[in-house]
């Protein structure tokens, strides 16, 4: 693979990443202002946040881990 090919994909996982940041950061907020009291429905989402933040984490570490590997 060329080396650009590898930098685009590594971009596009970065943007990927920050968008899905600032959906999980939107959900935060919603969640903090919504009426829902603690219960199932509140652990649920909360749940699905911290999946969220799981997923960018590793798209973020995976597209350093490609231009590291480009690298060498």
């Amino acid at each position: 693979m060329k080396k650009t090919d590898m930098y685009d994909i590594a971009d596009k996982l970065t943007n990927f990443t920050n968008q899905l940041d600032n959906v999980t950061e939107l959900m935060l907020t919603n969640i903090n202002n919504s009426d829902i009291s603690k219960g199932n429905e509140l652990d649920h989402l909360y749940f699905l946040v911290d999946y969220a933040k799981q997923i960018s984490h590793d798209l973020y570490n995976f597209s350093n881990e490609i231009i590291k590997d480009d690298a060498k």
